[in-house]
């Protein structure tokens, strides 16, 4: 049993924490600092359990436009696969503007992670597609040469 509530200020270094537990999908430096910036900086959520531990996060922009966009979306290690990170997007689109039309994410493309680990990126784009967003495109050179972005949509009209 999660409770969602809003990201404060008192939760960055408990989502930084988050973040360390995921060393394969964090393993970015840039990544990482990037991340810690937007949980001090980005409206989010957190994900607590019953003892009030944060055990999941997630950010978000709404730049000009129908679109809002996901930043950073992490669940702790060992509370993965468990509905945190479904419960963390639901309430997100709950809690936008009613005029959003859309929800994007940008995760890593199927061509940059040919040997993937068990849980790794395929899993993220699968949790993503479960969850209502469909792969859009892959724009050429967003991230750098070893690593493929991939623009995920989720329509909200009628969510």
């Amino acid at each position: 049993m999660v409770e969602i509530r809003r990201l404060g200020e008192a939760d960055a270094e408990a989502c930084d924490a988050v973040v360390a537990s995921l060393p394969y999908h964090f393993g970015d430096e840039g990544g990482r600092d990037a991340c810690a910036e937007a949980v001090r900086t980005q409206p989010g959520l957190v994900a607590t359990t019953d003892g009030g531990a944060v055990v999941g996060f997630i950010t978000w922009t709404i730049p000009e436009g129908l679109a809002a966009e996901i930043t950073w979306l992490a669940v702790e290690a060992g509370h993965r696969r468990q509905g945190i990170g479904g419960v963390l997007v639901d309430a997100l689109i709950s809690a936008l503007p009613t005029t959003t039309r859309y929800l994007v994410v940008t995760t890593l493309a199927e061509q940059s992670e040919p040997d993937p680990p068990p849980d790794g990126y395929q899993t993220t784009r699968r949790f993503y597609r479960q969850h209502g967003f469909e792969p859009l495109w892959r724009p050429a050179g967003w991230w750098d040469e070893t690593n493929q972005a991939e623009l995920m949509a989720r329509d909200l009209r009628g969510a």
